[in-house]
């Protein structure tokens, strides 16, 4: 939650964006159907230019979600941060996934992120992305472990991409 708290913070570079940064369900014990029920109330007020950033479990929440449903009307930009796969070791529980085959369907670009020097989610789940989402925008990092800085400019240069 507090790397949520800071990049709000850096998101004041947008004044005239609403921002939504939903805390969801059961954070000690979090489980994919209660943040899909979660998320699935949030959806009906995205508007026309939505930018989804979603950092580690919120990442892979993402991908599973988007591999499973495809919206309507896709965001503009989807971003995942240092969000794990299905590395046995990390134990990722009904996170998990199979397959991020078909985000494309969801977002109109999609942007993944990661350090090699993340302590949390090792820097290989990178590769599984990259071979199911062969039209994503990959960002490598060497020095920014999982994320956690309250300031990450480049990622405020891509938001301002669109």
């Amino acid at each position: 939650r507090r790397e949520a708290l800071a990049l709000t913070g850096q998101l004041e570079a947008f004044p005239d964006a609403d921002i939504l940064a939903p805390t969801m369900p059961n954070s000690a014990n979090a489980q994919f159907s209660e943040w899909e029920l979660w998320f699935e109330k949030i959806i009906p007020f995205f508007g026309d230019n939505v930018h989804m950033i979603g950092h580690s479990l919120g990442a892979m929440f993402l991908a599973k979600y988007f591999h499973q449903h495809q919206l309507k009307q896709p965001v503009q930009q989807l971003i995942l941060l240092a969000g794990g796969y299905n590395d046995n070791v990390a134990g990722y529980g009904s996170f998990a996934l199979e397959s991020a085959i078909g985000l494309e369907k969801s977002a109109e670009e999609i942007h993944i992120m990661h350090s090699e020097d993340d302590f949390i989610v090792p820097y290989s789940e990178l590769a599984k992305y990259e071979r199911d989402l062969p039209e994503a925008v990959i960002h490598r990092f060497t020095n920014k472990n999982h994320f956690l800085d309250a300031e990450f400019p480049e990622l405020i240069e891509i938001l301002k991409q669109k």
